[in-house]
């Protein structure tokens, strides 16, 4: 604004009149003749110009060529009928645009609708043409005020109906106010309440509700990370897909990850059973700090002999899967962010964290916001690979379809789904646009995590040094085990090793654990395990390579699948026939009464039809006759014999022996 001698400024809220400008200072004069003399400076930083007078320009008129696309079509339709209106006549104007607007509006539209615009475009012009005032609310404050205090205390309660809502809301203003306060119709009451609750879901799901509760009041707040590994967070989440944990167990296991806020990077994800332990979080971290290239020994070969289920099946190979993992980033975090569950705030986690230099951040109670990263993290898992594997079961009981696979042979077994995972995490995630990682002068450009990380290391240089060979074995969860002459059993697999052989069936000192061996194992390697001695450790190899020879894997695979299916009828019946063999052996044959053997009727029966069994090796039924042609019988002149067969002996179904078999069991 620039103001001459003469002109009209406003400064502190009243209209003054400039008299004289000098160098330093103006003389200004209000409306009732006072004069002051203020600052140049001053009225630079606080003088505002005198509002305009535009109510003039409301009734100019507009030209069809002022018409532009984006225009409100009331705005146009009315230009175009002031325009015609000496052409044509106003009304055949209205009836032309009328037409036009239902098709442009894409329903009914009135005459009398459009010239009640058409009056309010002549007496408010362009500013207010085609719109309506919106309308102010004419309730009581108190009724207000008593909705948004039921609504309110309904976050972490139990979801009841608007019509509970509605009387609730009534019981409380009659013993506050008594009948003070008009009350609106039921119908009116429901509009009511559904512009209160609009995104707090009061009369919707109560786990959404809660979880709308739990953020900050006030706005929401970045954390900009600088550079890698600044800034990481960590959680757990049980899955939403049923694996199979062992040859009798399904369930759903929990998911852990560790998540850089700055490249997105997934640094590492472990699937574990059960609830995750503090162990487990330290076997997590230790993934993360030794980059899949410079694992142990073993990781590689168990990977690959998981992993043909799906690479050997499509006919992919290995060295593709290998080579995208040799391509995740290797980041060092400098600072975790954790929830305040049990496992991250134990002394073992915290300890293996200080040790390793890494600081803690542990988030505010029921405050998801503060590791909002990992948090989305988990849902972006869940929709791209989760909901496409076998068994998946939904977020809930009412998510879950009639048909779900929650006990079927063609769940995956929890080692699969753990490679799975890694695999998807170094092909899809590591190298997918992310929504997080937009350029903020160009928001068309998303990049991939690894792009990111690139970036990063091309203007942040910075020397990551991963863990050893022995940092990353101690922070592996240990068992105690006994070394046995051909070595060690663990979850039913044997290692061994050539360097235990003096150590075999002997103790350790160690008398709390009764003799027995530290063995550090991780769970997701099949092959090695690593003995401890003297602040060494030395690999035990799986003793079994029957996997490795031909055909034996899918022998393997097929006999896995009829365990799988095993029929419970025959498995029953199997144990019904051995426990009487058992009983049997236990119990052995009658003792001698008097000397005698003790019989029933019917065991004598039995015995005396198994001796006239000339079929049972063990009749001792006797043929009288001098010639052995007699005992196999007459041969006819074709060499049949004429009797056939001695109707004597066992059951027979024909001839006297079966009467006498029944008389005797009768005795």
């Amino acid at each position: 604004m620039r103001v001459a001698v003469g002109g009209s400024l406003m400064w502190r809220q009243r209209k003054y009149t400039v008299l004289f400008i000098e160098r330093d200072s103006a003389t200004l004069r209000d409306d009732e003749g006072v004069e002051v003399e203020v600052a140049v400076d001053e009225l630079g930083g606080s003088a505002t110009p005198v509002p305009s007078d535009t109510s003039g320009l409301l009734h100019l008129s507009l030209q069809v060529a002022d018409i532009e696309p984006g225009m409100d079509p009331w705005l146009q339709a009315c230009i175009r009928i002031e325009a015609a209106r000496d052409e044509v006549g106003v009304g055949k104007a209205v009836e032309t645009e009328r037409g036009w607007l239902e098709k442009r509006l894409g329903k009914p539209v009135s005459t009398r609708r459009v010239e009640r615009r058409l009056k309010v475009f002549r007496e408010q012009g362009t500013i207010t043409a085609g719109k309506r005032a919106p309308r102010k609310s004419t309730w009581d404050p108190r009724l207000i005020e008593a909705i948004n205090f039921v609504l309110e205390g309904k976050s972490r309660s139990s979801t009841v109906s608007q019509t509970t809502a509605i009387e609730q809301i009534t019981r409380r203003i009659e013993r506050l106010h008594g009948d003070s306060v008009k009350l609106p119709s039921r119908s009116t009451f429901f509009r009511l309440l559904e512009a209160d609750d609009r995104g707090q879901f009061t009369f919707g799901s109560a786990k959404t509700r809660e979880s709308l509760a739990l953020q900050p009041a006030g706005k929401f707040g970045t954390r900009t990370a600088l550079r890698p590994g600044e800034l990481v967070e960590m959680d757990s989440t049980r899955i939403d897909v049923m694996l199979r944990i062992d040859e009798k167990t399904v369930g759903r296991p929990e998911l852990t990850i560790l998540l850089d806020v700055a490249t997105r990077s997934i640094l590492a994800a472990m699937l574990r059973p059960e609830g995750t332990k503090s162990v487990d979080l330290v076997a997590v971290l230790a993934r993360a700090l030794v980059p899949y290239g410079r694992r142990m020994e073993g990781v590689r070969e168990t990977r690959q002999l998981i992993s043909t289920a799906w690479a050997d099946d499509q006919l992919i190979d290995q060295e593709r899967f290998e080579r995208l993992r040799l391509a995740q980033p290797y980041v060092f975090p400098d600072t975790i962010t954790t929830d305040r569950g049990r496992n991250y705030v134990s002394r073992h986690f915290r300890a293996a964290c200080e040790t390793l230099q890494i600081s803690l951040i542990t988030s505010a109670p029921h405050t998801p916001t503060d590791k909002p990263h990992v948090e989305r993290a988990f849902g972006a898992i869940n929709s791209m690979l989760l909901q496409h594997v076998k068994g998946y079961v939904g977020r809930s009981v009412e998510h879950r379809g009639r048909d779900a696979d929650t006990d079927s042979a063609e769940l995956l077994t929890i080692a699969q789904a753990q490679e799975l995972i890694e695999d998807w995490i170094a092909v899809e995630w590591q190298n997918r646009s992310h929504d997080g990682l937009r350029d903020p002068l160009h928001p068309r450009i998303k990049l991939s995590p690894n792009e990111m990380c690139r970036a990063f290391r091309a203007y942040v240089p910075e020397l990551h040094v991963p863990l050893t060979r022995d940092d990353y074995i101690a922070l592996l969860p240990v068992q105690y085990r006994v070394l046995n002459r051909y070595g060690v059993r663990i979850d039913h697999r044997i290692y061994n090793s050539e360097r235990l052989k003096g150590l075999w069936r002997r103790k350790s000192d160690d008398k709390a654990r009764n003799g027995r061996w530290p063995i550090r194992v991780d769970p997701y390697n099949l092959h090695v395990v690593w003995f401890e001695q003297d602040g060494e450790f030395i690999p035990l190899r799986w003793s079994n390579q029957v996997h490795e020879l031909p055909l034996l894997g899918d022998v393997w695979r097929y006999a896995r699948a009829e365990h799988v299916t095993r029929d419970d009828a025959l498995e029953a019946e199997r144990r019904e026939l051995a426990i009487a063999i058992k009983a049997f052996a236990g119990r052995g044959n009658p003792a001698l009464r008097n000397g005698k053997p003790t019989q029933s009727a019917r065991m004598r029966a039995r015995a005396a039809a198994i001796a006239d069994d000339p079929m049972n090796l063990t009749s001792v039924k006797s043929i009288e006759g001098d010639e052995p042609a007699a005992m196999a019988g007459e041969l006819s002149g074709d060499g049949a014999l004429v009797d056939e067969w001695p109707n004597t002996g066992g059951f027979p179904f024909i001839g006297d022996a079966l009467d006498d078999v029944r008389r005797r069991v009768d005795e």
